[in-house]
């Protein structure tokens, strides 16, 4: 019969089987448990068994403090680590463009040019609609002059103030 395991003892790893999931050397995942002070979280079979999350932040050099998203400098990585980091954050970066998630500056600025074009242009014909088929008096037409107006400033004076120096 099958000797079964408790499911907690599913995320307690020797640093051999560490090693050989992330396919490292034994040696290396030894030094970086030892570096980021991991205290085992038990024995198995006489030899000390790490909690996978907490062997998983000593391996890719990402503190505990830093699991809510931000990760250490990566000029601290080691060259490798380092390399890793950036090749990840530049295939991530792909990864997001290609999913639309990230889009490029200029395609940023043509759109909102042209909703901004659109909606001044709604804007400046407002009046005329409103007399024509609402039969607004003119007095009110005048209200709805000045208040686009004054609109069509504050959005001017947004997309001024959002624009960067460097351009």
């Amino acid at each position: 019969m099958a000797d079964v395991s408790r499911l907690e003892d599913a995320f307690n790893w020797s640093v051999s089987q560490i090693a050989r999931a992330f396919e490292m050397d034994r040696r290396t995942v030894t030094k970086r448990l030892m570096d980021a002070g991991v205290i085992p979280s038990g024995e198995k079979r006489g030899h000390p068994v790490y909690r996978l999350k907490d062997a998983g932040f000593a391996l890719w050099g990402v503190s505990k403090s830093a699991s809510d998203g931000a990760v250490n400098d990566p000029d601290d990585f080691e060259p490798n680590d380092r390399k890793a980091w950036y090749q990840s954050e530049n295939e991530r970066v792909k990864l997001e463009k290609e999913m639309r998630l990230l889009v490029p500056i200029e395609e940023v600025h043509r759109e909102m040019s042209s909703l901004a074009k659109a909606l001044d242009n709604y804007l400046e014909t407002l009046p005329d609609l409103l007399e024509r088929d609402a039969g607004l008096p003119p007095e009110a037409i005048q209200q709805v002059e000045s208040i686009t107006d004054q609109l069509r400033d504050q959005m001017f004076q947004a997309i001024i103030a959002d624009e960067p120096e460097d351009e």
